[in-house]
């Protein structure tokens, strides 16, 4: 659980970190809403539905990669020994990242739409021709994931967090190593298979977390529901407000999970290429001390870089 108490202490120490995410929780949970009470699908023909589901899934997918990307350029920052510093780090996203990731967006978006249509065809109910109507409980159950649970629906939950943690992996190779769309995906892929292990650590981390996160909304929402409850709308609010808020640190602990495996990978293979030239004995993965942004290592940087004066680095950047 070391990724959780060390992600918290990154947060603590630059809040500006978590910003991204909850920008996008802002324009997801209207977004859902306006999908749920707003759209009368029952006059759709199939192909309407199609395309607005498709274009939701490809905003989401757009706002996940680009608020990853943004992470990843705060990260680099501050492994080049500097201030964090958000619209420039939004500047590098909007300008050389944004064209090598929108394929992976393209991608992704792909993968994710055949998921949920497959999830819907095994999961599909009858239609009793009732829209559903606003509350403040029924959108909190909304946002919270609403249905109940089943088998099928955790598979393809964590079929789609699989992928979307594959995504977060390969997209350091493209702010950090400038690489283009087909490289990175090589790269990041590359470094997922020679991690597997590691990976699956941190999927059952960050799931485990994700599960504490949203087990006091759960609950409340499932008493609710047993015992036929009523709760004013003011307390659904503050469960619309905390969910956006686990939301938010749930992904963020999954990016900030893949960047550090993948910086981690970047440091071994370092050490391991310099060790090799030196006549040495390759290390083990294991054996090369895990980064962390607080330890004042920037390891990021190339081994030549790191006694270069802040100055120099800042013109190199």
């Amino acid at each position: 659980m070391n990724i959780v108490s060390s992600s918290f202490d990154v947060f603590r120490r630059y809040p500006v970190f978590l910003v991204p995410l909850l920008t996008v929780w802002i324009i997801y949970a209207p977004t859902v809403l306006y999908l749920r009470y707003g759209v009368n699908w029952d006059v759709l023909a199939t192909s309407e539905a199609v395309l607005i589901n498709l274009g939701a899934i490809f905003l989401f997918a757009f706002l996940l990669t680009m608020s990853c990307s943004v992470l990843l350029e705060l990260i680099e920052i501050v492994e080049s020994d500097q201030k964090p510093g958000l619209g420039r780090a939004i500047r590098a996203t909007m300008g050389s990242n944004l064209v090598h990731m929108l394929p992976i967006v393209v991608v992704w978006t792909v993968i994710w739409f055949v998921l949920a249509v497959i999830q819907a065809l095994l999961s599909r109910k009858k239609n009793r021709g009732d829209r559903p109507k606003f509350s403040a409980e029924d959108a909190a159950r909304t946002l919270m994931g609403g249905g109940r649970f089943s088998l099928s629906a955790a598979f393809f939950r964590a079929l789609q967090k699989a992928v979307r943690m594959v995504v977060f992996l390969i997209l350091p190779a493209i702010a950090w190593e400038r690489m283009g769309f087909i490289r990175g995906t090589k790269r990041g892929l590359a470094v997922f298979r020679s991690q597997l292990g590691r990976f699956a650590e941190g999927f059952a981390i960050t799931e485990l977390a994700t599960i504490v996160l949203f087990l006091p909304p759960a609950l409340l929402a499932m008493l609710t529901r047993s015992f036929d409850v009523t709760l004013p709308t003011g307390v659904w609010v503050a469960v619309i407000i905390y969910t956006g808020c686990a939301w938010s640190y749930s992904i963020y602990l999954e990016q900030m999970y893949m960047a550090e495996l993948y910086l981690w990978n970047l440091k071994w293979e370092r050490t391991s290429k310099a060790r090799e030239l030196r006549g040495e004995e390759p290390l083990a993965f294991d054996k090369v001390p895990r980064p962390h942004l607080l330890d004042n290592v920037h390891d990021l940087l190339e081994p030549a870089a790191r006694n270069r004066p802040a100055s120099s680095l800042a013109s190199a950047s």
